[in-house]
């Protein structure tokens, strides 16, 4: 029992050697997306219409096969009072994985319609699902994106970030100006942005999200940012 134990650990390590995006990847990422009130039905459709583009994209292909591993694993959470996974971790090696996560995105229903806003939660539930992430990831990414600021919840958004930090984990922001609260991006950068090389990017409206998003996908996947500051893509 004990040789058969230890000729599966040697095959296992053999398999690694062989072909290690089989047991890495070079970044877990979950797209942690407001669907709250101030997000309408026409709002919600350019945002998850944005999102399933930027997947299903050349481009974010090409970065993927560029990495170390040509893997990567992604997850989607819609978030306003409470939080629901809409798509499960998907090990992405490829163009067709990408398509299939994006169909799965575009079929997927709303989550719910709740007038109010917590990206704590968000970031908390993201947190949590880097305990089951499939593969070994070379980074961990949540990826926030909202139109507006914490108005409910258990915990303040910055004590949520903190902790998703202190796990190694890096929080992006994605703020869309738009509302009632056009100075959205200054409470992101103060209370959701945190770990290492996080960074902002704005959108400036709905209308705009799709390319920001777009950017910001691309620029988390390849894991290339210009010191540790911020960027302000407006």
């Amino acid at each position: 029992m004990r040789r058969l134990g230890f000729c599966a650990a040697l095959a296992l390590g053999l398999l690694v050697r062989l072909h290690p995006a089989a047991a890495q990847a070079d970044v877990a990422l979950v797209l942690a997306v407001d669907v709250s009130g101030s997000v309408n039905d026409e709002r919600f459709q350019l945002q998850r219409d944005g999102i399933a583009g930027a997947l299903d994209s050349d481009a974010l292909a090409a970065v993927v096969s560029a990495g170390t591993y040509q893997t990567i694993e992604i997850a989607v959470v819609e978030w306003a009072e409470d939080q629901r996974v809409v798509v499960p971790w998907t090990v992405i090696h490829n163009r067709g994985d990408l398509a299939g996560l994006a169909m799965r995105l575009r079929r997927a229903p709303r989550s719910w319609v709740h007038t109010m806003t917590d990206p704590a939660g968000g970031i908390a539930a993201a947190d949590t699902l880097f305990q089951s992430v499939p593969l070994t990831p070379g980074r961990k990414v949540i990826d926030v994106s909202g139109d507006g600021k914490q108005n409910i919840g258990e915990i303040p958004t910055r004590e949520s970030r903190n902790a998703a930090v202190a796990h190694g984990v890096t929080v992006n922001g994605l703020p869309i100006t738009s509302g009632n609260e056009p100075d959205v991006d200054a409470w992101y950068r103060a209370n959701v942005v945190g770990g290492s090389d996080a960074f902002l990017v704005v959108a400036n409206g709905f209308d705009a999200f799709a390319e920001a998003f777009r950017q910001k996908l691309t620029r988390e996947v390849a894991g290339r940012v210009a010191g540790s500051r911020l960027a302000l893509l407006r």
